[in-house]
């Protein structure tokens, strides 16, 4: 399993009713650009990533094509991605 996914609560179960999303991905807030993703701190910095709820289709879809090809996927059907409740897009 890669690092970046991960069934959600580690079980690869649903995690909230009605969602068909069975899984987290851990991505940069891509549509935001590296202003939200680099955070500067008095004393350093933290790096802010997304996570995303998402489906099990859809974690094939970035095993087997790329993560840079979900990131299209999901622009080409216009998903709300932080809508658990969504269709897959894959």
């Amino acid at each position: 399993m890669n690092r970046s996914d991960f069934p959600a609560g580690g079980l690869g179960q649903l995690w909230l009713p009605g969602s068909h999303c069975d899984h987290l991905l851990i991505s940069l807030p891509y549509l935001h650009g590296p202003d939200l993703e680099n955070c500067p701190l008095p004393d350093g910095h933290a790096r802010i990533l997304w996570v995303l709820p998402v489906t099990a289709a859809e974690m094939a879809c970035r095993r087997e094509h790329g993560h840079e090809a979900l990131e299209q996927l999901f622009d080409e059907h216009a998903i709300a991605l932080t809508d658990p409740r969504r269709p897959s897009a894959a």
